[in-house]
């Protein structure tokens, strides 16, 4: 059983991050996470746009976004907390987890820069909790300690974000929260809806509006995003499932197999039969 699934965290090292992430194909975290670069690079390409991590970032990985490794430098050092969404929240933790929650989705996807000092505090408290985790030796109270310093890295993390300059802690422009929510709504609703009006009703606004502010923040359109998106779920689960392609036109709501084959081919210039084909060997 792994510590993930004992206590509910895991902490990866540079070392053993690509168990998690793959690194030839598209893929989804199972659980949300936290990536610390001490040194070197990682290039990884998510939604509509790359993003390179450099020393002294971090980020946290969204569980709804399917990320491609784009490349790694050969002085990559990391460490990656995965935790279940259960377990942090099941921790009595006192600080305001709304404003913590709301600073980390509007910037996952995106590299936080760290102050030096700040990353080797936080690093060491990440590489001791994992040192309690990788422990062999018998201890009585082993999950509790793991609660606590999980605990501890939550509160640094806490901290040093709320440090931040509150304007851009905690808010964002009208324009940003239009996208934020878009994508946010996009999450949940792709499965279904892939009109760029149920998206603008579900904010009361014009779908011209929706267009133009999407595009002004993102540099693509919003059905552009709606399609990126639907594209990259179909890839996640042809190369990562045995499911035939007419149940996964139906997950993706597609109407027929014809109609998600044809919705595929003309963003991929390939069947999904023949992109799965590239992962089967």
């Amino acid at each position: 059983m792994s510590a993930l699934e004992k206590f509910g965290v895991e902490i990866f090292t540079q070392h053993n991050i690509f168990e998690r992430i793959s690194a030839d194909k598209p893929f989804r975290p199972d659980n949300p996470a936290f990536i610390f670069i001490r040194s070197g690079s990682i290039k990884l390409r998510q939604h509509f746009s790359d993003l390179e991590l450099s020393a002294n970032m971090f980020m946290v990985t969204d569980p709804q976004t399917v990320y491609e490794l784009i490349s790694v430098s050969d002085d990559f050092q990391s460490r990656m907390v995965s935790y279940k969404r259960e377990f942090i929240s099941a921790l009595s933790l006192k600080f305001n987890r709304l404003i913590t929650y709301r600073y980390f989705r509007q910037q996952m996807n995106v590299g936080v820069p760290f102050h030096q000092d700040d990353m080797d505090v936080v690093w060491k408290s990440v590489n001791f909790l994992k040192y309690i985790l990788d422990s062999q030796t018998e201890m009585t109270y082993k999950k509790e300690m793991v609660e606590h310093l999980f605990s501890v890295f939550c509160y640094q993390m806490a901290g040093i974000i709320s440090s931040e300059d509150s304007n851009s802690m905690n808010q964002m422009s009208r324009q940003e929260e239009i996208v934020f929510v878009f994508l946010n709504d996009l999450a949940s609703h792709h499965h279904n809806n892939r009109t760029v009006e149920f998206y603008a009703e579900r904010q009361s606004i014009t779908t011209r509006h929706l267009s133009s502010v999407v595009k002004t923040i993102t540099g693509k359109s919003a059905s552009q995003i709606i399609a990126l998106i639907v594209i990259n779920e179909a890839k996640v689960l042809l190369n990562s499932s045995k499911k035939p392609v007419s149940e996964i036109s139906t997950i993706l709501g597609f109407s027929d197999q014809y109609s998600f084959s044809h919705f595929f081919k003309k963003h991929l210039e390939v069947s999904p039969s023949q992109y799965r084909n590239q992962f089967e060997g």
